[in-house]
């Protein structure tokens, strides 16, 4: 397999060296004078704003490009395996492009019995990343970028490496398929270097973290939230930065305090508190770039928002999803669950388009507006769009500063609004269509794996800011972080069924590993799973009331709450003006408005375990 950087032999057991390194790119120089060291059995993750040089450092351990001075030196017959970008025959069935990547099958070693396990073991590999067994044998033009970027990743995985570089591995997996990986990588027995912009991802896998910043390659000791804290004690939070965060982690909090107590909400909460945590330290490493995404509340507003019934989603030869009946409100914060292929983006194109939709109804208000963001929705741009001319086209009445100030807030300066996208990268594409569909002030945003291509920092900046949206969210992605900062139910599509997933992801988790434990099992499938068609549909209906009715019943305690936060400040004033027969009368109001309240509460409590046992 391909031994890059200068080959040495060793007597230390380091894996990789890197010595008084200068590297450049073009003009721009990348590391200068920076030194590291890795060894055997580390899991590390390579971090950094974008166009700092983490690329440029794999290339350079691959040899496919040179240092302008120093050493990065690794030991003389070390295997190295990374993800490729490009593939040389698509016209080659998946089973063979994998097992050619193993030495002993491409040079024919049927003399070894390891030569005999090599096709069982690529098999399973292919169908843990999410291939149908009988995909093996379908040549690799048949499937589309995000699939063949997946057998180059099964390459990577299968071919015997001492050295393993990944270069954003979870981009166009599910999180079922992420779920996977992060256990594949515990067992690794090299070294890993990854880079990714999923930190729940690199918390979860990494137990080092290699910072570029400032031409300089620091290693940290623990993950990537460690690596925060870590920094953020040394750089000290600037409080510019430390307000805005704080603003966050208040909202955050306020959903944590209202509902840490409550059965239903708790493992949200948890996931809340989770977010919380991390996003504590984020501003120190994210610094050197601002974002800041605010919603348009919505010019229409429906409690209801749409209903699907008696729904028969897929293609006319497949039926993927069969009997959906949903209703969605203004408050919902859904999170699809489901592997790549059950029909999570089947469902939601039935909702907007039809297209996939076999029989039964969708029912929407017109007044309606739905912002959809789609895997392949930067592909619709062209060479001749600027950020400019799409905000324009997007909201004609707003005047050019206007139109620059809000660019800005996504993190496009004046000149780069005036620029071609043909010329951006997809994290760039994909932030100006964020912004052009929240310009439409949607009351539905349908999100299908939004963050693929996006930074850290936009990938936080989405999450706590989708907490202010005033709209119902659907949600796809395999990026836990947004996921669990979003998402207030799940509902998980197997088996040609939705149902409501009840618990968190790390529950999602748990069973995805018990249900691959037990696959002759059926002991482990949801519970509603067991119910009959027509059960499914009534459950589906009762919890949907039940839904509107704690809508309403949150909007009266708002109403309420409202009315005795106006009746302290006319009670303080009754006070200082010493007027008793006024003062009588507020304290009597008080009184019967906390009467309502104390009764609203109670009943949302009682409509929330309704919920909940269903």
């Amino acid at each position: 397999m391909l031994q890059s950087c200068h080959k040495i032999k060793w007597i230390i057991y380091s894996m990789l060296s890197v010595k008084n390194l200068t590297l450049a790119y073009g003009n721009k120089k990348l590391l200068d004078n920076s030194s590291l060291q890795l060894y055997k059995n580390q899991i590390v993750g390579l971090v950094g704003q974008n166009g700092t040089g983490k690329t440029s450092f794999f290339k350079l351990i691959l040899g496919e490009n040179h240092p302008e001075s120093g050493d990065c030196t690794i030991p003389a017959g070390t295997l190295i395996s990374y993800i490729e970008q490009e593939i040389e025959d698509v016209n080659i069935a998946i089973i063979e492009y994998v097992l050619n990547a193993h030495h002993i099958y491409r040079e024919d070693h049927t003399d070894l019995p390891e030569y005999y396990q090599l096709r069982p073991r690529a098999e399973k590999l292919l169908v843990n990343l999410g291939f149908k067994p009988e995909d093996a044998e379908r040549p690799l033009n048949e499937f589309s970028g995000g699939w063949q970027m997946r057998v180059n990743l099964a390459k990577a995985l299968f071919c015997p490496s001492d050295l393993l570089l990944l270069d954003e591995p979870t981009n166009h997996l599910d999180i079922e398929t992420v779920i996977w990986l992060e256990n594949w990588l515990k067992s690794y027995q090299g070294l890993a270097i990854i880079i990714s912009h999923d930190r729940e991802f690199l918390d979860n896998v990494t137990q080092y973290t290699v910072h570029v910043a400032n031409q300089k390659l620091t290693l940290y000791n623990g993950n990537y939230s460690t690596f925060e804290r870590t920094r953020a004690e040394q750089l000290e939070l600037e409080q510019k930065t430390a307000a805005k965060t704080q603003a966050r982690i208040d909202h955050l909090q306020s959903f944590v305090d209202r509902f840490k107590a409550k059965a239903t909400k708790a493992k949200q909460a948890q996931s809340r508190m989770k977010m919380i945590e991390k996003l504590r330290f984020s501003p120190t490493f994210n610094s050197e770039r601002n974002y800041s995404i605010d919603f348009f509340t919505p010019e229409y507003t429906s409690d209801l928002l749409l209903t699907v019934i008696d729904a028969k989603i897929g293609y006319p030869d497949k039926t993927l999803i069969d009997k959906v009946n949903l209703q969605i409100f203004t408050s919902d914060r859904i999170g699809l669950l489901g592997r790549n292929g059950k029909g999570k983006t089947s469902l939601i194109k039935a909702i907007i388009e039809g297209g996939s939709l076999l029989s039964g109804d969708v029912e929407m208000n017109s007044k309606i507006r739905i912002g959809y963001f789609a895997q392949q929705t930067i592909e619709v741009l062209t060479d001749n769009d600027t950020p400019f001319s799409i905000i324009h086209n997007t909201n004609k009445t707003m005047r050019e500063q206007e139109i620059y100030n809000y660019l800005g807030r996504f993190g496009f300066n004046a000149d780069k609004s005036k620029e071609s996208v043909g010329k951006f990268s997809g994290g760039e594409k994909a932030r100006l269509i964020l912004a052009s569909i929240i310009l439409t002030k949607p009351n539905i945003l349908f999100l299908d794996e939004p963050t693929n291509h996006l930074d850290m920092q936009m990938r936080e900046e989405l999450a706590t800011s989708l907490q202010e949206f005033e709209g119902a969210v659907i949600l796809v992605s395999h990026d836990k972080f947004l996921l669990q900062g979003v998402a207030d139910d799940f509902y998980l599509i197997e088996d040609n069924k939705l149902l409501p997933f009840s618990g968190s992801l790390d529950d999602y988790e748990s069973y995805l590993l018990k249900k691959e434990e037990s696959q002759t099992s059926n002991k482990l499938k949801p519970s509603m799973e067991k119910e009959k068609p027509s059960d499914v549909a009534a459950t589906f209906k009762q919890a949907n009331k039940l839904r509107h009715d704690i809508l309403q019943t949150e909007k009266l305690m708002e109403k309420l709450q409202g009315q005795l936060d106006k009746l302290t400040t006319e009670l303080e004033q009754a006070n200082q003006n010493g007027n008793l027969e006024e003062l009588v009368t507020i304290n009597s109001k008080q009184e019967q408005v906390n009467l309502e309240l104390n009764k609203a509460e109670e009943e949302w409590l009682d409509l929330q375990s309704q919920l909940e046992n269903l």
